[in-house]
């Protein structure tokens, strides 16, 4: 008579086979996330799916490695992230902002001359979903589907100055990484910046992402005053300097009127 070990060993998608388990748990718990109207904190993922704190824990960090799930800097809580979103809508979740908004990127990239971006806000940075490029043979790199960090860009910025003053606190005590020697790493110079975008509109970056890079964004809102996205437009530094930049402030506020007349 075969014993539970050989009935285990003779058949490898028996539920109780750790792999497979490991596996149902993790899409459990992707449901669980997908169904919160929220984030929700890995503690009461582990309680609805009646799992230990630490088998939530080493799903969790898993999903989040491969972008499945994203952790929310100020709650700490999870909800979905990108990646799931690539893998079942190729992109159409952004697919009715993007088409609105082609044609007013391709309108601001013809009369200035340099490469237009459109992207949205996530928690840990700005995602850009669309990108027209400059005829010009030296451009911007293709940020197309990547995340940028917040306090070194001219859209992530922007959104850093709409935060209330309490999930702002929470993020300045966090280290800000220095992506080129231009970036500011200081929380107090960062707040004073913050305040020029709340009185101005606009964010602009000189070379605090990429030192040779250039760039200045708008915010988009929809009809309930919600922040849906950015406006962008950037160049390498020798051309696009920052005097031109400001220059094309009322241009960028003007191209996120525009696209905002197109959105619900």
């Amino acid at each position: 008579m075969e014993n539970n070990n050989q009935i285990k060993s003779k058949h490898p998608f028996n539920k109780e086979g750790s792999s497979v388990q490991a596996v149902e748990r993790a899409l459990l718990l992707l449901k669980l996330i997908g169904e919160n109207p929220s984030s929700i904190s890995v503690g009461d993922l582990a309680k609805q799916a009646a799992l230990n704190r630490t088998t939530a824990w080493r799903l969790i960090g898993t999903l989040e490695n491969q972008g499945f799930v994203e952790k929310d800097p100020f709650s700490k809580g999870y909800q979905l992230g990108y990646a799931l979103h690539q893998l079942t809508s190729k992109n159409d979740s952004y697919g009715y902002l993007i088409r609105r908004a082609r044609n007013t990127l391709l309108k601001l990239k013809e009369e200035m001359g340099e490469t237009v971006l459109l992207s949205v806000p996530k928690h840990d940075g700005t995602l850009t979903i669309d990108q027209i490029d400059t005829d010009h043979s030296v451009r911007l790199v293709d940020y197309t589907h990547t995340i940028s960090p917040l306090h070194c860009t001219s859209n992530g910025k922007i959104l850093l100055s709409l935060l209330p003053q309490k999930e702002l606190d929470i993020l300045l005590e966090q280290p800000l990484e220095p992506l080129s020697k231009y970036s500011i790493t200081d929380p107090e110079e960062l707040r004073k910046e913050l305040e020029k975008i709340r009185v101005q509109k606009v964010g602009i970056s000189i070379g605090e992402l990429d030192e040779n890079e250039n760039a200045i964004s708008a915010p988009i809102f929809n009809k309930k005053k919600d922040l849906v996205a950015f406006i962008t437009l950037g160049g390498p530094s020798f051309r696009l300097t920052k005097e031109d930049l400001l220059l094309s402030s009322d241009r960028m506020l003007d191209a996120a009127k525009k696209i905002e007349e197109q959105i619900e």
